[in-house]
């Protein structure tokens, strides 16, 4: 696979960013624990039938980030698309990575064709109803690094119902690396976050009805209660938009189970293509 690696200066940080194949453009958006590096299997199967784009969020993985300046995650990837050329995307997005997605959606609806969602999340929505989720938000208070480690691998990689050896060891594994270097690197998103990040007004889960891309969202049955509500509600509030419980996964199911997550993205985006180019070709016609 023929990777191209930059990097893309917006005010107060540079993002990492890395795109691959050809064809149409599908952006994957990562979940806030993690990085980039939870489409490690999305981003190489599909640069073989599409053009695949992937950075890091502000504050993420190889993104820098600068204390001290306002910003939203979605005017950033909006001037990550400029900067590669992207006029219109399909959106391939998990948990913070679907915040990001709807706000994108609402600002840009021209510019995005599809969307899926794993285990969608949105600013200001957090788990609270279990033990590891009280844990982590407690660790999160305090900035407890080692906690907030190991309460959010017990609370969203685990889930409420699982012990960690019930879980694949090297999603798990995988997990913890991309979880542990965001919160000890510094600065870093979650300790500036609260302070620095725009939040669009009124939000997006008050504006679902307007969004017109098709949306496909995914949950693991392993997910905490108010991530599964949170995708039931977006499923409900967007026109046409189906909802789907992958059994056995948790918080990050496209790492647990990629083949039927994959499958699930091909399908939903080879379905709206062919919708794509039968309205085109009727338009034609007439």
């Amino acid at each position: 696979m023929n990777v191209s690696t930059h990097l893309v200066d917006v005010e107060g940080a540079r993002l990492h960013v890395e795109e691959s194949g050809s064809g149409d453009t599908i952006a994957m958006l990562h979940g806030f624990l993690v990085d980039s590096g939870q489409w490690d299997a999305e981003f190489a199967a599909l640069s073989r039938d599409h053009r695949v784009l992937r950075h890091d969020a502000r504050g993420f993985g190889r993104s820098t980030i600068e204390p001290g300046v306002a910003y939203a995650h979605h005017e950033d990837f909006a001037a990550v698309l400029d900067a590669c050329g992207v006029q219109r995307t399909a959106l391939l997005a998990c948990s913070g990575g679907a915040a990001i997605a709807l706000d994108f959606a609402l600002a840009h609806p021209e510019r995005v064709s599809a969307m899926v969602f794993v285990g969608a999340g949105y600013w200001g929505q957090f788990a609270n109803g279990t033990p590891a989720a009280r844990a982590f938000m407690q660790a999160l208070g305090s900035y407890d690094v080692p906690g907030l480690i190991d309460s959010s691998l017990r609370a969203f990689t685990d889930g409420p119902r699982r012990r960690p050896e019930d879980v694949d060891a090297m999603v798990r594994r995988r997990t913890r690396e991309m979880t542990a270097h965001n919160f000890r690197r510094e600065p870093n998103y979650w300790r500036h976050a609260a302070h620095d990040q725009h939040e669009p007004q009124p939000s997006a889960l008050e504006r679902l009805h307007e969004i017109a891309a098709p949306t496909l969202l995914i949950v693991g049955s392993e997910d905490q209660p108010e991530a599964i509500a949170l995708s039931e509600r977006m499923a409900a509030g967007i026109t046409g938009a189906r909802l789907l419980l992958v059994q056995g996964a948790g918080h990050h199911a496209n790492m647990e189970a990629p083949d039927v997550v994959l499958a699930e993205v091909r399908r939903w985006l080879a379905r709206h293509a062919e919708r794509k180019v039968t309205a085109a070709g009727a338009s034609s016609a007439a």
